[in-house]
């Protein structure tokens, strides 16, 4: 019965990270026009491949790692120039005028390469890493008690609650296509393609200037 109070946890919490704005979201929200709305599901999957090796990292006892001063700057300069370079392709694409649902549709991109882009996203978001060094940490550790099937329930508690989420939002998105056409949608992408370079800039800055190891060690 505590297993499933575990997984039912897990789930709950997992919106704390799955619904907060973020890289992933803004992609979700960019590529739901080239895959209608399994664009959420499929960007899950590289967001649950990429939680997947945090998960057994921070089994191993290295979550130190995440909390030290080096790693929070590397990843805060690197994901953020990521996501300002994915911003400015966004950005790129709409000044070309390649952003409608007809002409996306027919250049829409393998699953394999979308899974690519929910792992890149992930990755480059370093305030992943801090809801992981702490919320998902305290989880994790709780989860060890029952064993090695304690990380596992918590770990595919957690990804539930990022494919019921993306998902949703993917599937309201494409419901709404015939209101998102032409100048809507180019306003949409942009305000996407804007987010991502703003958080891009803003990670950059914080790993430079060290807030992220402040955050960490909060």
């Amino acid at each position: 019965m505590e297993i499933l109070v575990l997984f039912f946890n897990s789930f709950v919490v997992g919106f704390s990270g799955a619904m907060m704005p973020g890289p992933l979201l803004a992609v979700d929200i960019a590529e739901t026009p080239r895959h209608g709305w399994q664009a959420g599901p499929i960007l899950s999957v590289g967001h649950a491949i990429a939680e997947i090796g945090v998960v057994i990292v921070l089994s191993l006892g290295v979550a130190a790692l995440a909390t030290s001063t080096l790693a929070a700057g590397i990843i805060g300069v690197v994901g953020g120039i990521a996501l300002v370079l994915m911003g400015g392709s966004m950005g790129w694409e709409i000044l070309r005028n390649r952003v409608s649902y007809e002409i996306v549709r027919s250049e829409k991109s393998s699953h394999h390469r979308l899974t690519g882009k929910g792992i890149t996203a992930t990755l480059s978001n370093p305030y992943w890493f801090v809801w992981w060094a702490t919320t998902g940490l305290v989880l994790l550790l709780q989860s060890q008690k029952f064993g090695w099937i304690g990380p596992v329930v918590f770990y595919f508690g957690h990804i539930m609650s990022d494919f019921v989420w993306y998902t949703v939002v993917s599937i309201l998105l494409w419901q709404g296509k015939r209101i998102l056409v032409g100048r809507p949608l180019r306003i949409l992408m942009a305000a996407c393609a804007l987010f991502l370079i703003y958080l891009g800039t803003t990670f950059v800055f914080d790993g430079i200037s060290g807030k992220l190891t402040v955050i960490m060690g909060t």
